[in-house]
Protein backbone atom coordinates (compact mmCIF):
# COMPACT_ATOMS: atom_id res chain seq x y z
CA UNK A 1 0.00 0.00 0.00
CA UNK A 2 3.06 2.41 1.08
CA UNK A 3 4.45 1.80 -2.44
CA UNK A 4 1.26 2.81 -4.55
CA UNK A 5 0.90 5.68 -2.35
CA UNK A 6 4.73 6.70 -3.57
CA UNK A 7 3.82 5.83 -7.64
CA UNK A 8 0.81 8.46 -7.02
CA UNK A 9 2.80 11.17 -5.50
CA UNK A 10 5.53 10.54 -8.40
CA UNK A 11 2.98 10.59 -10.84
CA UNK A 12 1.57 13.65 -9.79
CA UNK A 13 5.14 15.76 -9.10
CA UNK A 14 5.84 14.63 -13.40
CA UNK A 15 2.76 15.55 -13.73
CA UNK A 16 2.66 18.84 -12.38
CA UNK A 17 6.21 19.69 -13.81
CA UNK A 18 5.39 19.30 -17.30
CA UNK A 19 1.84 21.27 -16.94
CA UNK A 20 3.81 23.70 -15.94
CA UNK A 21 6.78 23.78 -18.64
CA UNK A 22 4.37 23.93 -21.07
CA UNK A 23 2.42 27.14 -19.36
CA UNK A 24 5.72 28.76 -19.25
CA UNK A 25 6.37 27.54 -23.16
CA UNK A 26 3.58 29.50 -24.17
CA UNK A 27 4.05 33.11 -22.14
CA UNK A 28 7.64 33.37 -22.89
CA UNK A 29 8.48 34.18 -26.90
CA UNK A 30 10.66 31.90 -29.28
CA UNK A 31 14.00 32.62 -30.25
CA UNK A 32 13.69 33.98 -33.73
CA UNK A 33 16.09 31.83 -35.87
CA UNK A 34 18.93 33.66 -38.25
CA UNK A 35 17.13 33.09 -41.18
CA UNK A 36 14.08 34.34 -40.02
CA UNK A 37 15.18 37.71 -38.82
CA UNK A 38 17.05 38.13 -42.26
CA UNK A 39 13.38 37.23 -43.99
CA UNK A 40 12.25 40.00 -41.41
CA UNK A 41 13.66 42.62 -43.34
CA UNK A 42 11.56 42.59 -46.84
CA UNK A 43 11.81 46.53 -47.57
CA UNK A 44 14.85 47.66 -49.91
CA UNK A 45 14.64 51.62 -50.33
CA UNK A 46 17.48 52.24 -53.15
CA UNK A 47 19.48 55.38 -54.74
CA UNK A 48 20.66 54.59 -58.37
CA UNK A 49 24.16 56.40 -58.56
CA UNK A 50 25.19 55.88 -61.88
CA UNK A 51 22.16 57.35 -63.16
CA UNK A 52 23.75 61.01 -62.59
CA UNK A 53 25.99 60.22 -65.26
CA UNK A 54 23.64 59.20 -67.91
CA UNK A 55 23.39 61.22 -71.53
CA UNK A 56 19.62 61.13 -70.54
CA UNK A 57 20.45 61.71 -66.46
CA UNK A 58 18.16 61.43 -63.60
CA UNK A 59 17.98 61.30 -59.93
CA UNK A 60 16.34 58.12 -59.64
CA UNK A 61 15.16 56.54 -56.34
CA UNK A 62 13.57 52.63 -56.07
CA UNK A 63 12.19 50.43 -53.44
CA UNK A 64 11.92 46.61 -53.53
CA UNK A 65 9.30 44.08 -51.68
CA UNK A 66 9.85 40.77 -50.99
CA UNK A 67 6.41 38.92 -51.86
CA UNK A 68 7.93 35.31 -50.67
CA UNK A 69 11.49 33.66 -49.82
CA UNK A 70 12.72 33.89 -53.22
CA UNK A 71 10.83 36.43 -55.35
CA UNK A 72 10.77 40.27 -54.96
CA UNK A 73 8.92 42.76 -56.90
CA UNK A 74 10.60 46.48 -57.24
CA UNK A 75 10.30 49.78 -58.67
CA UNK A 76 12.03 52.82 -59.41
CA UNK A 77 11.55 56.54 -60.52
CA UNK A 78 13.17 59.16 -61.81
CA UNK A 79 13.97 62.95 -63.07
CA UNK A 80 16.04 65.18 -64.62
CA UNK A 81 16.31 68.72 -65.99
CA UNK A 82 18.45 70.70 -68.21
CA UNK A 83 20.19 72.10 -65.55
CA UNK A 84 21.79 69.32 -63.82
CA UNK A 85 23.04 67.20 -67.45
CA UNK A 86 26.30 67.05 -67.28
CA UNK A 87 27.27 66.22 -71.06
CA UNK A 88 25.56 69.62 -72.00
CA UNK A 89 28.39 71.41 -73.71
CA UNK A 90 26.78 74.96 -74.50
CA UNK A 91 24.13 77.13 -72.77
CA UNK A 92 22.48 78.05 -76.51
CA UNK A 93 21.93 74.28 -78.12
CA UNK A 94 19.12 73.06 -80.20
CA UNK A 95 17.19 72.14 -77.32
CA UNK A 96 16.14 74.08 -74.42
CA UNK A 97 13.53 73.11 -71.46
CA UNK A 98 14.68 69.76 -71.25
CA UNK A 99 13.06 67.25 -68.50
CA UNK A 100 13.06 63.68 -68.65
CA UNK A 101 10.75 61.11 -66.88
CA UNK A 102 12.03 57.40 -65.86
CA UNK A 103 10.54 54.49 -64.69
CA UNK A 104 11.38 50.89 -64.27
CA UNK A 105 9.25 47.68 -63.17
CA UNK A 106 11.28 44.63 -62.31
CA UNK A 107 10.49 41.41 -60.62
CA UNK A 108 13.26 38.83 -59.03
CA UNK A 109 13.74 35.39 -58.30
CA UNK A 110 16.79 34.97 -55.65
CA UNK A 111 18.06 31.64 -55.83
CA UNK A 112 18.69 30.97 -52.41
CA UNK A 113 16.37 32.77 -50.97
CA UNK A 114 16.51 37.52 -51.05
CA UNK A 115 17.11 39.94 -50.33
CA UNK A 116 20.56 38.67 -50.47
CA UNK A 117 22.67 36.85 -53.02
CA UNK A 118 22.18 36.26 -56.54
CA UNK A 119 19.43 36.71 -58.95
CA UNK A 120 17.65 37.04 -62.09
CA UNK A 121 14.92 39.48 -62.92
CA UNK A 122 12.57 40.58 -65.84
CA UNK A 123 12.44 44.41 -66.56
CA UNK A 124 10.66 46.79 -68.14
CA UNK A 125 11.67 50.02 -68.79
CA UNK A 126 9.73 53.52 -69.36
CA UNK A 127 11.48 56.74 -70.47
CA UNK A 128 10.67 60.15 -71.72
CA UNK A 129 12.24 62.73 -72.68
CA UNK A 130 10.35 66.37 -73.55
CA UNK A 131 11.92 69.67 -74.68
CA UNK A 132 11.61 72.74 -77.19
CA UNK A 133 13.29 72.36 -80.42
CA UNK A 134 15.07 75.47 -81.43
CA UNK A 135 16.65 76.74 -84.79
CA UNK A 136 15.99 78.88 -88.05
CA UNK A 137 13.69 77.80 -90.83
CA UNK A 138 14.83 79.41 -94.08
CA UNK A 139 11.25 79.82 -96.80
CA UNK A 140 11.20 80.04 -100.05
CA UNK A 141 14.76 78.49 -101.15
CA UNK A 142 12.96 76.08 -103.83
CA UNK A 143 15.04 78.61 -106.89
CA UNK A 144 17.70 79.74 -105.47
CA UNK A 145 18.75 81.95 -102.06
CA UNK A 146 15.97 81.80 -99.30
CA UNK A 147 13.49 84.49 -99.79
CA UNK A 148 13.12 84.86 -96.20
CA UNK A 149 14.02 83.49 -92.71
CA UNK A 150 11.93 83.11 -89.17
CA UNK A 151 12.89 82.21 -85.83
CA UNK A 152 11.80 78.00 -84.69
CA UNK A 153 10.54 76.76 -81.75
CA UNK A 154 8.21 73.89 -80.95
CA UNK A 155 8.10 71.31 -78.39
CA UNK A 156 9.47 67.77 -79.19
CA UNK A 157 8.84 64.33 -77.01
CA UNK A 158 10.56 61.24 -77.31
CA UNK A 159 9.08 57.67 -75.61
CA UNK A 160 11.25 54.57 -75.13
CA UNK A 161 9.57 51.24 -74.06
CA UNK A 162 12.08 48.22 -73.27
CA UNK A 163 12.28 44.79 -71.74
CA UNK A 164 15.22 43.23 -70.24
CA UNK A 165 16.34 40.05 -68.29
CA UNK A 166 19.02 40.55 -66.11
CA UNK A 167 21.67 38.81 -63.74
CA UNK A 168 22.76 40.33 -60.46
CA UNK A 169 23.52 40.16 -56.69
CA UNK A 170 22.75 41.86 -54.16
CA UNK A 171 25.40 41.58 -51.04
CA UNK A 172 25.55 43.47 -47.78
CA UNK A 173 28.54 46.17 -47.64
CA UNK A 174 28.75 46.35 -43.65
CA UNK A 175 30.46 42.56 -42.50
CA UNK A 176 28.22 42.57 -39.72
CA UNK A 177 24.89 44.09 -40.65
CA UNK A 178 22.44 42.98 -43.39
CA UNK A 179 20.67 46.94 -43.54
CA UNK A 180 23.27 48.33 -46.29
CA UNK A 181 23.28 47.03 -49.39
CA UNK A 182 25.20 46.99 -52.52
CA UNK A 183 23.29 45.55 -55.93
CA UNK A 184 24.75 44.97 -58.67
CA UNK A 185 23.37 43.81 -62.32
CA UNK A 186 23.39 43.29 -66.05
CA UNK A 187 21.38 42.25 -68.76
CA UNK A 188 20.01 42.12 -72.13
CA UNK A 189 16.58 43.39 -73.83
CA UNK A 190 15.02 45.06 -76.65
CA UNK A 191 13.51 48.91 -77.15
CA UNK A 192 11.65 50.98 -79.25
CA UNK A 193 11.16 54.61 -79.79
CA UNK A 194 8.82 57.29 -80.99
CA UNK A 195 9.38 60.80 -81.84
CA UNK A 196 6.57 63.67 -81.33
CA UNK A 197 7.55 66.96 -83.20
CA UNK A 198 5.79 69.49 -85.12
CA UNK A 199 6.82 68.71 -88.60
CA UNK A 200 9.03 71.39 -90.63
CA UNK A 201 7.62 72.97 -93.64
CA UNK A 202 8.44 70.56 -96.68
CA UNK A 203 10.00 74.12 -98.84
CA UNK A 204 12.36 75.46 -95.96
CA UNK A 205 15.39 74.11 -94.42
CA UNK A 206 16.17 74.40 -91.42
CA UNK A 207 19.14 75.48 -89.03
CA UNK A 208 19.73 74.48 -85.49
CA UNK A 209 22.84 75.01 -83.44
CA UNK A 210 24.67 72.16 -82.17
CA UNK A 211 23.20 69.71 -79.59
CA UNK A 212 25.95 68.65 -77.62
CA UNK A 213 28.10 65.45 -77.16
CA UNK A 214 24.69 63.31 -77.40
CA UNK A 215 21.44 64.29 -79.38
CA UNK A 216 18.66 63.22 -76.27
CA UNK A 217 16.21 62.98 -79.69
CA UNK A 218 18.06 60.19 -82.01
CA UNK A 219 15.74 57.69 -82.94
CA UNK A 220 14.70 54.63 -84.89
CA UNK A 221 11.70 53.18 -86.48
CA UNK A 222 12.63 49.52 -85.92
CA UNK A 223 13.09 47.54 -82.34
CA UNK A 224 17.11 47.50 -81.71
CA UNK A 225 19.17 45.87 -79.00
CA UNK A 226 19.21 47.21 -75.52
CA UNK A 227 21.99 46.72 -72.66
CA UNK A 228 21.20 47.10 -68.81
CA UNK A 229 23.55 47.80 -66.22
CA UNK A 230 24.25 49.39 -63.16
CA UNK A 231 24.93 49.97 -59.22
CA UNK A 232 22.51 50.70 -56.39
CA UNK A 233 22.79 51.47 -52.55
CA UNK A 234 20.26 50.19 -50.89
CA UNK A 235 19.07 50.15 -46.84
CA UNK A 236 16.99 47.37 -46.19
CA UNK A 237 14.33 47.33 -43.05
Amino acid sequence: MKNIRLLWLLAWLLGGKSVAQSQIGKLLPLPLSTIDAEQSQRWVVKFAPLSLFDPNNTIQFGIERLVGQHQSIQAEFGYGWLGMNLWRTTQDSRYSDNEIWRGRAEWRYYWHGGPLGSYIALEGLYKQVNARENGTIGLGCDTGPCQYYQLYSAPISKKVWAGHVKFGRQFRLLPNSNRLLADFYGGLGVRWSSLEQIPIPQNGFFYYKPSGLFNLFSTTPYAAISISYGVKIGFSF
